[in-house]
């Protein structure tokens, strides 16, 4: 159909009219790049709706503008390539008797890019109600954190404070299934003060600089620690981390803390650079690292701490299970301040007015008396199995107020693996001081030979252990009927049991058509909530058998079980943060202390048995700096051949050597160890270990 001339017209005008409206709202849209939120609307009791479309509008930058009283909010989501800015003195607060979901947070980013959150001014505040969740209708929760960032890239935080979380300030993790890091993120000048797990939490990332903040005041659920790098999963990995400028102060659990058991060596770097930090205060460790020690667990990368500083932290510098290959730990430039010395000589001043008290806390004068522990330990872990180390030390200094002692510095190197994996490459010098511009100094050199002076017992002769699994071996048969029938016919020792800690593994011979019975008894520890007791009880041929799960908490346990064949009979139990101790058992049931067994205060005597075939023997014990233990061993005539009094960091007893250099065989029979308290510190957990021989005892 052919147009008129008035029909060409009309089309020809609406077209140019609808060309200039479409300029127009591209014009209005590009104006719009920039909102202020109470543009959307602003309510006194809730503005989660309006500030939740303003943050969903699309505009690139979201102004959340200063209004009378606090924005109150429900959880918020952010998005893909957004600048959200809080005007100076904004406070976003958390709604009262919402958050009631345990994982839900203040600001979630998940797989987010391109995101900024910046305070103008003298910057702003996100604020939740921690003491709120911690009592009904809330369940029990560690995840209600400020700001979420999982698998988030490009992120800049800056210029606000962070307060009373029901979970981290902070938390840096992974979204998803993929395991993607959080990458290329900035946080600078973030006060995040009084949260409730830890101010920053650190579970994946690559790519991480934080600098020009303070971490203070967390306290409510463990670790409580100012920042916390540590991964879930093996696949998770802490890499190209930079700080600079950062006070960790006052917080319940440690100051800087690296917990890294989980990672393994999958391809990513362990690297990070600590510089120009303050730890301070804190009651747990002013820096702590541990890692997974073992062969498939040697990250390549490199660890820095320079040019920092740790003032009055309970613990001082502690280094768990680190191997000495692999990404290797230098400290340059190092100050450690030890409590006492905080306290009487004043370093604390320095930082009055930052946390929430002046000076060191109050009520610790046992805080404040120096331990080995007050300044830096290296320590090899029951579950190590090759040499720790790969650690140097420049230009690094211990201040303790007192006259520093050469034979006693405040370095200290603990080896608590079950059969002695040793250090190396550990280099460098450490300087202790009774005061920074004191004359009164002492320099030691990380040698081979100072540390073969200051620590004999690293350097004592290593026995390998007895493998408990080769009591149903065939090339072993001789060895185990010995042992089976010795202590059949032996008398039961009139010694209570063990309270053994965490875990434990007995083994029991018995034969088919003969029923064994055992009883077990948890005690709590503490606040630790008792578990139901996990019991396993593994065959001589293999055959496993579990038992149901059950709460055993002032009643005892009881198991019973007939083998189908003869042998040794594994019972393995498991009962969490509790111990548990073997009350009654109708047969001769050992305890088993190989590779080690955690030992929480018992005293008495208890007996192993020494085979004729053995050709060697050794006792390793382990304590700590403020729990300790004493042990004699004696021979099976009665005579005392070693006693290990007060053992803190390790003591060791081997048999001798002859002539010849070979070891003297131990003489075979029933041989006894004698645990004592302490006359030093308290008896509470300890670690021992028997080589050399089958260690069981009763």
């Amino acid at each position: 159909m052919i147009k008129t001339r008035f029909e060409w017209a009309f089309v020809v005008a609406i077209t140019f009219a609808a060309l200039i409206l479409s300029g127009g709202n591209a014009l209005a849209q590009e104006e719009r790049s920039r909102i202020v939120a109470s543009e959307y609307g602003f309510n006194a009791e809730d503005s989660t709706d309006a500030l939740q479309r303003a943050i969903d509008s699309g505009a690139k930058t979201v102004v959340i503008d200063k209004q009378s009283s606090p924005w109150i909010v429900r959880p918020l989501k952010l998005r893909d390539n957004l600048e959200l800015i809080l005007e100076e003195g904004v406070e976003v607060q958390a709604k009262k008797g919402e958050f009631k979901g345990i994982g839900d947070v203040l600001l979630a980013c998940d797989n987010t890019k391109n995101l900024t959150i910046r305070g103008e001014g003298k910057g702003a505040t996100l604020r939740m109600r921690k003491r709120e969740y911690w009592s009904e209708p809330y369940r029990k929760s560690e995840w209600r954190h400020g700001i979420s960032l999982r698998s988030a890239e490009h992120v800049l935080i800056e210029n606000l404070q962070i307060a009373e979380t029901g979970g981290d300030g902070i938390y840096l993790g992974t979204s998803g299934t993929v395991k993607l890091p959080c990458r290329d993120v900035t946080i600078r000048r973030v006060d995040c003060v009084e949260n409730n797990r830890q101010g920053i939490s650190v579970i994946n990332v690559d790519g991480l600089l934080i600098e020009d903040c303070v971490l203070r005041d967390t306290n409510g659920t463990p670790p409580a620690a100012g920042i916390d790098f540590e991964p879930n999963g093996a696949n998770e990995q802490i890499t190209n981390v930079v700080m600079r400028r950062v006070v960790a102060i006052n917080n319940a659990g440690d100051g800087i803390t690296f917990y890294l058991p989980q990672m393994r060596s999958r391809g990513h770097e362990l690297s990070f650079v600590i510089e120009d930090c303050d730890s301070v205060r804190n009651a747990g460790m002013g820096f702590g690292l541990t890692v997974a020690n073992g062969e498939d667990m040697r990250q390549t990368g490199e660890m820095i701490v320079r040019n920092t500083r740790f003032y009055g932290n309970r613990t001082g510098i502690a280094v768990r299970s680190k191997w000495a290959d692999g990404a290797p730990l230098r400290f340059e430039n190092v100050l450690l301040v030890t409590p006492n010395a905080d306290r009487a000589l004043g370093y604390d001043r320095r930082y009055k007015g930052v946390s929430s008290h002046d000076g060191l806390p109050k009520g610790i004068d046992e805080w404040t008396k120096t331990t080995a522990s007050s300044g830096i330990s290296l320590i090899a872990t029951g579950a190590d199995d090759e040499a720790n180390g790969g650690t140097t030390f420049k230009d690094v200094t211990i201040v303790d107020g007192a006259t520093p002692d050469a034979t006693k510095p405040l370095f200290a190197l603990r080896d608590a693996s079950a059969d002695g994996v040793g250090f190396a490459k550990v280099s460098g010098s450490i300087i202790s001081s009774s005061a920074l511009d004191s004359t009164s100094r002492v320099e030691t050199v990380l040698n081979d030979e100072t540390l073969a002076t200051l620590f004999p017992f690293l350097y004592a002769r290593r026995v390998p252990l007895w493998n408990l699994a080769n009591l149903n071996a065939e090339s072993e048969q001789a060895t185990s009927d010995e042992v089976a029938a010795a202590w059949r016919d032996h008398p039961k020792p009139a010694a209570k049991p063990f309270r053994a800690r965490g875990d434990a593994t007995y083994y029991v011979f018995a034969t088919p058509g003969e029923k064994t019975e055992l009883a077990f008894r948890q005690r709590k520890i503490g606040s630790y909530e008792p578990k139901p007791v996990d019991v396993t009880i593994t065959e001589p041929d293999g055959a496993e058998q579990k038992f149901d799960p059950a709460l055993a908490v002032d009643e005892p346990l009881k198991i019973a079980f007939e083998p189908k064949t003869k042998g040794w009979s594994r019972v393995y139990v498991d009962f969490g943060a509790s111990t548990v101790e073997l009350e009654s058992s109708s047969a001769p049931v050992l305890t088993a202390a190989a590779p080690k067994l955690d030992v929480f205060s018992s005293t008495g005597r208890f007996e192993f048995y020494v085979p004729k075939t053995a050709k060697d023997l050794a006792l390793r014990v382990v304590g700590s700096a403020t729990e300790r233990v004493s042990a004699t061993l004696f021979d099976p005539d009665g005579v005392e051949v070693a006693r290990l009094d007060d053992v803190e960091l390790l003591a060791s007893w081997t048999s001798p050597l002859d002539d010849s250099g070979a070891p003297t065989a131990p003489k075979s029979g029933f041989w006894t160890i004698q645990f004592d308290r302490p006359s030093v510190g308290v008896l509470e957990d300890y670690i021992f270990s028997i080589q050399g021989v089958p260690a069981l005892l009763r």
